[in-house]
């Protein structure tokens, strides 16, 4: 199994910052190579929903299915994937409040199966973490913006 650590400090307020993540209807918006997000599951929200993305990764389209796992809300979560040719991925997330903002760390933990040994595991490497850091970007960026980035 393959992972990658990152932290990014977001300066805005947790709960704004956690409906980002709790949205996953929403994740085109941030989520580095997403462009469709369908919940395939009838929890909305928390512990137990299920989601489909259609993605872009390297240039390829992938369809990935997701299940939250671990829902502490605005404390931690963790998001269970199937990814293409038996491969999966699981992401932990755990936010802090701190007094400059909220302070996310996130792990990822993958193992692409047969994709990874076709694409080679350290292109594959340097790929997600470029992705990673730019979903970090992104949700950032969303989250900081004024009047943006909360349920209707």
């Amino acid at each position: 199994m393959n992972s990658l650590k990152k932290q990014i400090l977001i300066n805005a307020p947790l709960e704004k910052t956690w409906a980002i993540l709790a949205d996953v209807s929403r994740t085109p918006e941030w989520v580095d190579g997403v462009k469709e997000s369908e919940r395939t599951g009838p929890v909305r929200e928390g512990k137990g929903a299920r989601w489909r993305e259609s993605c872009v990764l390297d240039r390829q389209h992938i369809e990935v299915e997701h299940e939250m796992t671990v829902w502490e809300p605005m404390k931690k979560a963790v998001i269970q994937s199937s990814l293409p040719m038996n491969g999966s991925m699981t992401r932990t997330l755990v936010l802090h409040q701190k007094p400059e903002g909220v302070e996310i760390s996130v792990e990822f933990a993958w193992d692409l199966g047969i994709a990874g040994m076709i694409l080679g595991e350290e292109k594959v490497r340097k790929i997600l973490d470029q992705s990673f850091t730019n979903t970090l970007a992104n949700w950032k960026d969303l989250a900081e913006k004024p009047g943006l980035g909360t349920r209707s």
